[in-house]
């Protein structure tokens, strides 16, 4: 079996070439809550993981991993924050105070 970023717009698959480049697949956090975030997160419109959903590391920040050991693993808690989303899945940052027109 396959196994696909789950990000909305990655076409990273679990494979000899992208280990090679150093990506690594990490699967959804079991906690309901954070899975919630991470689901929202991929901004993929009725998104659900499943139990073999998957994000590639290029959705975290460095500071995210712990590499002290043989195996990458991502730090309790964090959340995948590095997309390259199309315009109209961006989020419109309005300062305080200012209207839009």
């Amino acid at each position: 079996m396959l196994d696909f970023c789950a990000a909305y717009g990655c076409s990273n698959e679990r494979s000899i070439q992208t280990r090679s480049r150093g990506i690594t697949f990490h699967r959804f956090p079991k906690d309901n809550s954070l899975k919630r975030q991470w689901e929202l997160a991929v901004k993929r419109e009725g998104f659900v993981a499943a139990e073999r959903s998957l994000l590639c590391s290029e959705h975290f920040k460095p500071d995210d991993f712990d590499r002290t050991g043989q195996i990458v693993r991502l730090r309790h808690g964090v959340k995948p924050s590095v997309f390259n989303f199309p315009s109209h899945l961006q989020k419109v940052f309005v300062p305080f105070g200012k209207r839009i027109h």
